[in-house]
């Protein structure tokens, strides 16, 4: 059976973040107000943008260590 590299397990949580965050910033965004017994949607950009940019910069980090790592192992 083949061993799982690190940097093929960091790419994979890396893609899993950006999923998450997605979906994450989505949530985030949609808010639900009842005024009156009136139930209104509407969607926040600003708090989406605020989980997106993390989601994305925890993405990213983790792709730039499985670079790392990868570029370590050719040497």
């Amino acid at each position: 059976m083949q061993k799982l590299s690190v940097k093929n397990v960091l790419r994979v949580v890396a893609v899993l973040i950006f999923i998450a965050g997605a979906f994450i910033g989505y949530d985030a965004g949609d808010q639900m107000f009842t005024v009156d017994g009136t139930v209104t949607y509407r969607f926040i950009i600003i708090d989406a943008v605020i989980a997106w940019f993390f989601a994305f910069a925890a993405g990213m980090l983790f792709l730039g260590v499985a670079k790392i790592i990868d570029l370590l192992e050719k040497r």
